[in-house]
């Protein structure tokens, strides 16, 4: 060993700590299995693994956003689609009707069947089951119509599912 001074010494004593080897000459050691060894604490494969989840945490957060994005794409595209609907409607109504052959009373008339059908479904069974054999469509219309307006809650729904364009905007300007 050396001295302070630059002489060397010899003790008796042998060090048991290894000779420190500048940075720049240090060589990275490869195991068998080809990974190098790591100055974390943590296990090759342990690190691996971290590493894994972190990329796959961030794709799907990238993911996430993504899909957000599309939504929101997608709700402006349908509040469109539902506008340009809704300014249509009565002209495209107007035209059905005429390029089918049917008269628009007729199906004013009876439009109250296929509205409590779908509003009330519960309600349209019930009538249903209680129209008696050979019963005309005007007069199961008429049936269906006061079913409507004997609920108040049934006409609500109806009247907010025809502003949202659920039903179609049929008026009559007097019950059937």
């Amino acid at each position: 060993m050396e001295n302070l001074d630059g002489k060397e010494s010899h003790s008796s004593a042998a060090s048991t700590r290894p000779k420190r080897v500048p940075r720049r000459q240090q060589t990275r050691q490869v195991s068998k299995d080809g990974r190098g060894s790591s100055a974390s604490n943590l296990a090759p494969p342990a690190t691996v693994l971290l590493n894994k989840e972190k990329q796959e945490f961030t794709f799907l957060k990238e993911k996430l956003e993504w899909q957000k994005k599309k939504i929101e794409e997608l709700e402006e595209e349908r509040d469109f689609l539902r506008g340009q609907l809704s300014v249509l409607t009565a002209k495209t109504m107007t035209r059905a009707f005429q390029k089918h052959a049917i008269d628009r009373n007729t199906v004013v008339s009876t439009s109250a069947i296929g509205e409590l059908a779908i509003a009330a479904p519960e309600v349209y069974e019930e009538v249903l089951a209680k129209k008696p054999c050979g019963e005309t469509v005007l007069a199961f219309a008429k049936r269906c119509e006061a079913a409507i307006q004997g609920d108040e809650d049934v006409k609500e729904k109806m009247e907010s599912m025809k502003a949202g364009g659920t039903l179609l905007p049929i008026r009559r300007s007097k019950p059937v």
